[in-house]
């Protein structure tokens, strides 16, 4: 019974975050993207909730194993594996970026908002695999 509590926390927790992820970023795409602080921002908002999902995916992932449901483990296990991969090369990329943008340069503060929306898009896509994998396994 606790593993199963496990899995099914841990997976609520992992769309939360998803979630968060996404609907708590696209609100910055109105941020001027000129500002240290803004870029500063956006760029710790992505920080941490790729930290987030990448703990919370494992705990899911581990929870479905333990239950005997291997579908559910290999995607949310996939989840955290993008997760920690995506913080690696959106932050390398950003953090490329941000010092060019501050100095008036409209090609780096475009990248930069490309590379913010580009994030969004990414983690819709993990929300959506897992609401995908969850629909065509019961809990």
């Amino acid at each position: 019974m606790l593993i199963k509590a496990l899995a099914l926390v841990s997976t609520v927790l992992l769309l939360m975050s998803l979630g968060f992820s996404v609907l708590g970023a696209t609100p910055l795409l109105i941020l001027k993207h000129k500002r240290p602080m803004d870029s500063t921002v956006i760029r710790q908002v992505f920080h941490y909730c790729y930290r987030l999902v990448t703990v919370v995916a494992i705990a899911a992932s581990t929870g479905h194993a333990l239950a005997g449901r291997p579908v559910l483990s290999t995607c949310t296990g996939g989840i955290a594996l993008m997760a920690l991969a995506l913080h690696h090369w959106m932050l390398t990329r950003m953090d490329a970026v941000r010092p060019t943008m501050h100095d008036g340069d409209i090609h780096a503060i475009r990248r930069f908002r490309e590379l913010h929306i580009a994030g969004i898009v990414l983690n819709l896509t993990q929300l959506a695999a897992l609401v995908g994998a969850m629909t065509q396994v019961g809990l």
